[in-house]
C-alpha cells in the first residue's frame, strides 16, 4: 500500500524560494516559473531535482512537461507523486 503523500504549499513555496534565491513572500501558487523566476528547462529540471531531494518525493518525467507555475509542480508532486525509496 502506498504512504500518503503529505506535502504543505507554505513548506514547498520555502523551498522554491530559498532554491532560486527569492523572497517566500513572492512565491504564489501562480508564479510562473519561466517568466516570473526566469528558469529554463534545465533550470526546471534542477529544481524538481532539489525539490525531490528536499521532499523524499518522485514523479514521472512525462509529468514535468505540463509543468508551468510554481501550483503545477506542487500540484504533481502531491497529487502523482511517490515517495522516494
Amino acid at each position: 500500500m502506498p504512504k500518503e503523500i503529505r506535502l504543505n504549499f507554505d513548506d514547498f513555496k520555502i523551498k522554491v524560494a530559498e532554491y532560486t534565491g527569492t523572497s517566500p513572500d513572492t512565491i504564489t501558487s501562480e508564479t510562473n516559473l519561466y517568466t516570473d523566476l526566469g528558469m529554463d528547462s534545465l533550470g526546471l529540471f534542477s529544481l524538481g531535482m532539489y525539490l525531490i531531494r528536499m521532499f523524499g518525493i518522485t514523479i514521472s518525467i512525462a509529468s514535468v512537461a505540463r509543468i508551468q507555475t510554481v501550483n503545477d509542480i506542487y500540484t504533481i508532486m502531491k497529487e502523482e507523486g511517490y515517495p522516494s525509496e
